[in-house]
């Protein structure tokens, strides 16, 4: 009722009124649409309708502009309650429409859905286009506020919303069942367009529904990623280092139980937790499966056709259909007493008891956090209602009722209020940069890898054939057969997987943007600035809180584990890059959950348990690619700051505890099994192996390959701060990296460097005339050079041949291209001003290592920069790596005799040769041609214009090289374009040219 209007007179709402003339009719309408199907007449004239539509094409555009509409709407129960009427209609009607029944014809048991909703094509874009008007009316209407929100959940609409998203999802998830290339294809594929368009208006309607709303984001968190069967909150504050306590037989799916059973909750620590009653089959046909399974498999071997699972599932499903009704009884029957019999069991066991006190428990703790959250929104409340009226003050306050003084004071909101799981960490301190395991830990895991692999490579005639494809790496458990992955595939748009964990698979990246949109109202705390911020610290804090609650709500189960995969899969997916919207969602969300120190959970949760031979998953491989972009942007801000003080940066200690576990796995999982492939793949090349015994395919490798690059890069960009520079060291990362170099080395080929010969008119004719005064420039990029003669000169490099993505017939032949070259990249930025490391990567065969990158290799194209670089900040400054190189270099000139005695080297140490631009012997210089390509040369000499005073000849001067920023830069360039370049500030391109200067080979 209208407080301005008299009392007892109704207020005037025509625009309510003017709407609910369309949604009575619209109710009628989509209740009795089977009617129409089976008569072809309707309850309602089709001119009716389209002047019903034409009320609601009016309403929609008026919701737009016009406030004073939307809040007649949105503050009437009526029109939410007409509004569900229509979509409660709606849905059995949609169904009806889109899902085909059962066929027992088909080998699946499916009807054909695709000629089912070609058929009814006109009808169903009529519909759907009249639904989506609704909401997205109602979507305008959430605008207002707070108020309508909340009546629209108090009205239960939200709920009507979720299953009309559900319809959404299961339709337009599964692809076209019918017969390809025909008319019907295209019917059914408008009718997807136009459920696609009314999924992305209903995920519209849920961010209005929260936006800054923080009872109604709390709500929606519950309803979409609560699964009321794992209630009990993990304790994320001590999962920093945890993380391999957990097996994976911990992530078993949930079986089906009857619901009379009690749910069992997984067991925290080991399959062995609790032991129980193994349950029995979810039906009788799962049941009739069980027992003639072999008998069935032995049938069609016997007959000589395929036996796999889907061929025993098949033809189990053909003998349960043509079953006699006394012989189906029979294993009804049969499966109740099994059903019985496992409940006695049960609930006779000790551990029953167990387990329901643990369930009682789980329910308690929930209670008490959204007791805690609830709490949290009333001091939320409470304080906004104070700030916002100007007049309040304690004097001004009304009197407590006789309530409120029974109740004991409320404590004051501040941070110890809020729970210590909650709360940004404290600094970064020694400890928490210490180093877990020590690098002869990966080590020994890939020298006890190649072991077994070379053992399982001895021929024995008693050993099976393509035995090491058990073998992934010397680390992983053995893999899961290849034919059942498709038995472990979820049903798209099932509810078990969530209500919106299967919307990346349907929409593209311009009409999925809503999505993450919600994700980041939830987790992603308000900027100064920025809607829901407040300026007053104790408010903020508590909102904060909520945004924290949230997060850990998000990972606490399933359905939100679910959906953060497909999120961040996604980006892989559509290769999206970090200029577009999506990628900059997804970047707010990873900082978040990084924020509240969950990033490594996310991380292990993210591992594939169904995919055991993946080292690193597409969802993780993303995290890492997510994070080198925020820790890239944080240093940038960081940058102007760093610069007024000279201060050591602050880390927080939460970020440390993320790079600690990211160091940890990238030694303990990440190079050993990497490598142990590697190798396998020169084992293959050198003929121990045959190529089926690869134990990947090239997808697989793909996959492996994107995980591994983006820790490199990952790694490039921490080598650019001072904190994590050091703690790089620490670890001594630069063993991984060299053993990486080496193995590349070793079992993949650089490939054929292949020098046409000169035409013959450039044989008939000599070189132009040249200035002999003035030294020529060595065109390094270049397969050969006319002013030379024909002949390759000293430093000559070619330049690379495009790659070219050539199908390749096997897997073991992967080529990991640029994996080197970026691995060098971090060596040279983690070697420069860096005397630990430097000395680090002498006795690991360091140097040699990155001598041996000073090849050609069509898979790396410009490494032999990267790695002249490499060599170069090796050596400043460190007499002992100049030693090392010069040795080296007398070496491989001299041979064995003459070397090996007076340099120390071993005799049986490879001859590398060190290009004369490392040693400065020829006096070469790198610059840029007009073109940007990297070129080699040797340094102008010239007399100065006057001698020095005091001296019986002339000084010689010599030009430096140009700085080494444009350098680096262009080289970068060359690198893919996810790769960013590694800072090289003036102060290195002074000391390559003291370099040049001073060291010329003789000390």
């Amino acid at each position: 009722m209208d407080d301005s209007e008299p009392e007892g007179k109704p207020a005037v709402r025509p625009y309510l009124t003017y709407l609910r003339l369309a949604l009575g009719p619209y109710a009628v309408h989509f209740a009795n649409t089977e009617h129409f199907a089976n008569t072809g007449t309707s309850y309602i004239l089709p001119h009716t309708l389209r002047n019903l539509q034409d009320v609601c094409v009016k309403t929609l555009e008026d919701t737009r502009r016009n406030i004073e509409l939307r809040q007649e709407l949105g503050l009437a129960y009526e029109f939410w309650d007409d509004l569900a009427a229509v979509v409660k209609a709606s849905i059995p009607s949609l169904e009806r429409r889109s899902f085909a029944a059962p066929d027992p014809a088909t080998p699946e048991y499916e009807g054909l859905s695709g000629p089912l909703i070609a058929s009814h094509n006109i009808e169903l874009l009529k519909d759907l286009e009249r639904l989506n008007q609704l909401v997205a009316i109602a979507r305008n209407v959430l605008t207002v506020g707070e108020k309508v929100q909340n009546l629209a959940a108090d009205r239960l609409f939200d709920k009507d919303i979720f299953t009309l998203i559900n319809v959404c999802v299961r339709v337009t998830a599964r692809g076209y069942d019918g017969e390809a290339g025909t008319l019907d294809e295209d019917k059914w594929q408008a009718v997807i367009n136009a459920y696609k368009k009314l999924l992305i208006t209903c995920l519209q309607f849920l961010n209005n529904l929260t936006a800054r709303n923080e009872q109604r984001k709390l709500m929606l968190w519950i309803e979409l990623f609560d699964s009321h069967l794992e209630n009990e909150l993990p304790n994320f504050a001590d999962m920093k280092y945890k993380m391999d306590m957990y097996s994976r037989d911990d992530r078993n799916p949930r079986a089906n139980v009857s619901e009379s059973t009690p749910p069992v909750p997984k067991p925290s620590y080991g399959p062995d937790a609790f032991k129980i009653p193994q349950q029995p089959a979810s039906s009788p046909f799962l049941l009739y499966i069980g027992e003639t399974g072999n008998d069935v498999k032995k049938s069609l071997a016997q007959q000589g056709e395929k036996a796999g699972a889907n061929e025993i599932a098949a033809e189990c499903k053909r003998r349960w259909q043509t079953m006699g009704e006394e012989e189906k009884n029979k294993w009804n029957m049969l499966y109740a007493d099994v059903v019985a019999r496992y409940r006695d069991e049960l609930t006779q066991s000790s551990t029953y008891k167990k387990v329901v006190d643990q369930h009682a428990k789980n329910e308690e703790s929930v209670q008490a956090l959204a007791e805690s959250i609830n709490q949290l929104q009333v001091e939320v409340d409470r304080m906004r209602t104070a700030i916002s009226s100007p007049d309040a003050n304690a004097s001004a306050q009304p009197p407590a009722t006789a309530t409120e003084e029974k109740r004991p004071p409320k404590p004051a909101m501040d941070e110890s209020m809020i729970h210590s799981d909650l709360r940004r960490s404290s600094p970064a301190g020694e400890i928490d940069f210490r180093v877990t395991y020590p690098p002869s830990f990966g080590v020994e895991i890939l020298q006890s890898g190649k072991e077994d692999l070379l053992k399982r490579l001895e021929p024995d005639p008693d050993r099976p054939p393509a035995l090491t494809s058990e073998l992934a790496s010397p680390s992983s458990p053995p893999l899961e057969d290849d034919d059942n992955d498709d038995d472990l595939d979820d049903i798209p748009g099932d509810e078990g997987r969530g209500l919106l964990t299967d919307v990346p698979l349907i929409l593209g990246p311009t009409e999925i943007e809503v999505l993450p949109m919600i994700i980041m109202g939830g987790i992603v705390e308000p900027a100064e600035g920025q809607p829901g911020y407040h300026s007053d610290p104790t408010i903020f804090s508590s909102i904060r809180s909520m945004h924290n609650v949230r997060c850990h709500l998000l990972l606490a189960q399933d359905n939100g584990r679910n959906l953060l995969r497909e999120l961040l899969i996604f980006v892989a997916a559509w290769d999206l890059r970090e200029e577009e919207l999506y990628f900059k969602f997804m970047v707010k969300i990873m900082e978040a959950i990084l924020t509240n120190q969950l990033l490594p959970f996310a991380y292990h949760a993210f591992r594939e348990s169904d995919r055991s031979k993946d080292i690193i998953s597409p969802a993780q491989a993303v995290i890492m690619k997510l994070l080198t972009n925020i820790f890239r942007a944080r240093q940038a801000r960081a940058a102007p700051r760093s610069s007024l003080k000279a201060a050591t940066p602050q880390i927080d200690q939460g970020d440390a505890h993320m790079v600690n576990f990211l160091l940890t796995e990238f030694r303990r999982h990440i190079i050993p099994q990497t490598c142990a492939l590697i190798f396998l793949q020169g084992q293959i090349r050198a003929g121990h192996a045959q190529p089926e015994d690869f134990p990947l395919n090239l997808w697989d490798m793909e996959r492996m390959y994107e995980g591994v690059y983006q820790y490199l890069e990952f790694f490039a960009i921490l080598t650019e701060h001072e904190v994590w520079k050091n703690m790089l060291s620490n670890w001594e990362i630069s063993t991984e990296l060299v053993t990486l170099l080496k193995e590349l080395d070793v079992a993949i080929p650089k490939g054929q460097l292949a020098v046409p010969p000169l035409a013959a008119s450039s044989r008939g004719s000599g070189p132009p005339p040249l200035d002999s005064d003035i030294p020529q420039p060595v065109a390094v990029e270049r397969p050969y050079d006319t002013t030379n003669g024909g002949s390759a000169p000293e430093g000559y490099m070619p330049s690379p041949r495009p790659y070219i993505d050539e199908a390749q017939e096997e897997p073991s032949e992967f080529e990991w291209r640029n994996l080197k070259k970026l691995a060098v990249l971090v060596l040279s930025s983690l070697v420069w001003k860096n005397r630990q490391v430097q000395d680090q990567i002498r006795p690991l065969g360091g140097i040699e290592a990155i001598l041996n990158c000073c090849n050609y290799d069509e898979h790396n194209p410009y490494i032999r920069e990267h790695a002249i670089m490499c060599l170069r900040f090796l050596m400043e400054g460190n007499k002992e790596n100049q030693d090392r190189i010069r040795a080296l270099d007398r070496y491989s000139q001299e041979g064995e005799a003459s070397s090996s005695s007076n340099s120390g080297i071993p005799s049986n140490t490879p001859k590398v040769r060190v290009p004369n631009e490392v040693l400065d012997q020829q006096g070469y210089e790198t610059y840029m041609d007009n073109k940007g390509q990297v070129m080699l040369r040797k340094r102008e000499v010239k007399l100065p214009v006057s001698a020095v005073p005091g001296k019986g000849k002339a000084k010689l001067e010599t030009r430096d090289p140009k700085d080494l920023e444009q350098l680096v830069q262009q080289v970068m360039r060359e690198l893919p374009a996810r790769v960013q370049g590694v800072r090289h500030d003036a102060e290195k391109a002074a000391a390559l040219a003291k370099l040049d200067k001073g060291f010329d080979g003789k000390g």
